[in-house]
């Protein structure tokens, strides 16, 4: 098992504004000076929003240029550009595959559930023709999946061959649906169960976590061989409870728990030689 663990950055999110904090970026310029802050503190790869004009959640192509040349602009390759096909209650599947095939990323995020919401045939000829599309124009896909019947489903996906990549990369989502993000161990240990099924193909795999538990669920995750994302989309917050200086700040923290482990941040170049970044 290598020592490098990938830090990813979901910086702003669908949903938060700078009324929850003042150094959430929300601007492409506010954008670019976040990727600029969370590489020197050790991130390889950050995970895109993008707002309209009244600061709603949006997946407008143009926008996600926008913010991908500011980013570029700012520190060129030294970060994997992951956009999000989030839904969020306003987007259609076709709006979200729509806005792939515009702006054909270096790498997205997607949901199971939203791209594929049932086994029904349609459903899945969908799906599959998605994934397929992005493997031939060579996006970088990352499966979320909210929990353990993701997981099944997903894996059951893998093995028929719906999912066409030989090594897919999962992000497992823990503690959103707790009452109380602090205790995620339960949700955790399910997980990591499910993941590490016995005779089970094990895919390339990273876990995000929410309010002041995050840092320790990445460092637990990242101690088991999970990449990481962190971020103002998932808390605010340092484990003792504190307000985050800002994205960078969560991230240095990352980094410090991969130190005491004897772990090294994997930085974008080594995430492309990964065998699912082209």
């Amino acid at each position: 098992m290598t020592n490098r663990r990938l830090i990813g950055v979901a910086p702003n999110g669908a949903r938060r504004t700078q009324a929850d904090h003042p150094a959430l970026p929300i601007l492409p310029e506010e954008i670019a000076q976040t990727a600029r802050e969370i590489v020197a503190a050790g991130a390889g790869l950050l995970h895109l929003h993008v707002r309209d004009e009244a600061g709603g959640h949006s997946l407008d192509p143009t926008r996600y240029q926008d913010a991908v040349s500011a980013i570029r602009d700012a520190v060129g390759d030294q970060l994997v550009v992951q956009i999000t096909t989030e839904a969020c209650g306003i987007y259609s599947r076709d709006e979200q595959i729509d806005t792939v095939e515009a702006v054909r990323p270096e790498a997205c995020s997607v949901a199971l559930r939203e791209l594929c919401p049932s086994d029904q045939a349609d459903d899945v000829q969908t799906y599959a023709q998605f994934l397929s599309d992005c493997q031939r124009e060579g996006i970088a896909l990352q499966h979320i999946l909210y929990d353990e019947a993701d997981l099944r489903r997903f894996r059951h996906f893998w093995s028929e061959g719906v999912v066409p990549e030989a090594h897919p990369f999962i992000l497992l989502v823990i503690g959103r649906y707790t009452p109380h993000p602090e205790d995620w161990q339960r949700d955790f240990l399910k997980l990591m169960g499910a993941l590490h099924t016995e005779g089970e193909a094990l895919p390339d795999w990273a876990v995000c976590g929410f309010g002041t538990a995050q840092i320790s669920i990445l460092a637990a995750a990242a101690a088991l061989g999970g990449h990481v994302r962190v971020g103002f989309e998932n808390g605010l917050n340092r484990p003792d409870g504190t307000l985050a200086q800002d994205n960078a700040d969560l991230v240095s923290m990352c980094a410090a728990a991969f130190r005491n482990l004897g772990l090294t941040p994997m930085s974008a170049a080594d995430a492309r030689r990964m065998a699912n970044f082209p």
